[in-house]
C-alpha cells in the first residue's frame, strides 16, 4: 500500500483547514484531472470543512510543459501570501499558462508582478517544488491527481461524496 511518510501536513505545504483527517492532493497545473479533482475538494469543503486540504506540486513536464512554471508562480504568489486565490486562477486557466500568462493573472490578483517574475528568473522555488516531487515520488505516485487521505494512498475517485466517505472513516478511525 502506497503511503506518505508523516507529518502529513509538512511546515511548507499549503493547507486549508486546521483540523480533522487530511487530504493530500498532488496535481499538475495543466492536467484537467487535477482541475477537476480541485473542483470536488472545494465543493466538498463548501458543505464540511472537518477536513485539511494540502496540496503538493507534481509537474509532469512530458506531457505538460508549463506545469513548472506555473508551480514556481504558484510558490512566489504564496510567498505573497496568495497561494489559494492564485492557484485556483491556474487550475480554471489551465490552456493559457505561458509566463506572460502568469505574471498578468498576478497582476489581476493584486500581486506584486515584479517581484514574482524576479522570483521566477532567479529559480528562487525551484527547490521547494522539487521537494514535492520527490515526496511524490517516494510514495509511489507518477500521475496526476495523486490523492492521499490520511497517508494513505486514496484510489476511490475525486467526487465529493466518495472523497467525504474516506475521511469521515479516517476521522472516526
Amino acid at each position: 500500500m502506497e503511503r506518505l511518510t508523516p507529518p502529513f501536513v509538512r511546515s511548507h505545504d499549503h493547507a486549508l483547514g486546521s483540523a480533522g483527517p487530511v487530504l493530500v492532493v498532488f496535481g499538475d497545473y495543466e492536467d484537467p484531472e487535477t482541475a477537476a479533482c480541485d473542483r470536488a475538494v472545494m465543493e466538498l469543503r463548501s458543505r464540511w470543512d472537518g477536513f485539511v486540504y494540502a496540496w503538493r506540486h507534481l509537474p509532469i513536464g512530458e506531457l505538460h510543459p508549463a506545469a513548472n512554471g506555473a508551480a514556481l508562480a504558484a510558490e512566489g504568489a504564496a510567498e505573497q501570501d496568495a497561494f489559494w486565490a492564485y492557484h485556483h486562477v491556474l487550475l480554471a486557466r489551465q490552456d493559457a499558462l505561458s509566463v506572460p500568462d502568469l505574471l498578468n493573472y498576478a497582476g489581476q490578483i493584486g500581486l506584486e508582478v515584479a517581484q514574482l517574475m524576479d522570483d521566477m528568473l532567479e529559480g528562487r522555488h525551484t527547490e521547494r517544488v522539487l521537494d514535492d516531487v520527490r515526496s511524490a515520488v517516494s510514495s509511489g505516485v507518477l500521475a496526476t491527481p495523486g490523492l492521499f487521505v490520511e497517508g494513505v494512498r486514496w484510489e476511490g475517485g475525486w467526487e465529493p461524496d466518495a472523497l467525504e466517505g474516506a475521511l469521515r472513516a479516517a476521522l472516526a478511525g
